[in-house]
């Protein structure tokens, strides 16, 4: 049958993963009460008071708190990306019930590694975004400009190391 936890032999990976996890989560969770508390209270509420100047005051003040926590949060973020890339790699390979061909899991390893940076550019844009297009709309559009070009970085990147 599948193999348990306690059997399924660690990574290195996994391991080096483990060691920054708690403040990881500590920090990408008060970047998250940042924005949410940001976005959702303080900037309608900024709106309410003042709708040209205070908007744009807050919106620098919770982006720069949120950006903070989020760099903060985003130092051992590869490490955990590459130790989830490997489970789920892990777990595809499994339920297709292939051979254990070991290129066929690389590409797929590879594969799930570039779409975890990838979906992690894109939320990162997202949360960015209302935050930005409150200081002004043309730096929103720089932002995804940015985004697009990390993407195509990203996924460029990934394909040339596997070649």
């Amino acid at each position: 049958m599948g193999e348990t936890e306690a059997n399924r032999p660690r990574s290195k990976k996994a391991a080096t993963a483990e060691e920054p996890l708690p403040e990881i989560t500590i920090n990408l969770s008060a970047a998250t009460l940042t924005w949410l508390f940001g976005v959702l209270v303080f900037l309608p509420i900024a709106v309410r008071i003042d709708p040209v100047g205070l908007p744009i005051l807050i919106s620098l003040i919770i982006l720069s708190a949120f950006s903070f926590f989020l760099i903060k949060g985003s130092k051992g973020l590869r490490n955990v990306l590459d130790a989830a890339s490997d489970v789920l790699a892990y777990e595809w390979m499994r339920r297709r019930k292939t051979k254990k061909e070991k290129a066929l899991k690389e590409r797929a390893k590879r594969r799930i590694k570039v779409a975890l940076h990838v979906a992690t550019l894109v939320i990162v844009y997202l949360l960015y975004s209302p935050l930005l297009a409150t200081i002004h709309p043309a730096i929103n559009g720089i932002a995804i400009v940015i985004t697009i070009l990390g993407i195509l970085l990203t996924v460029l990147k990934k394909e040339n190391s596997s070649h």
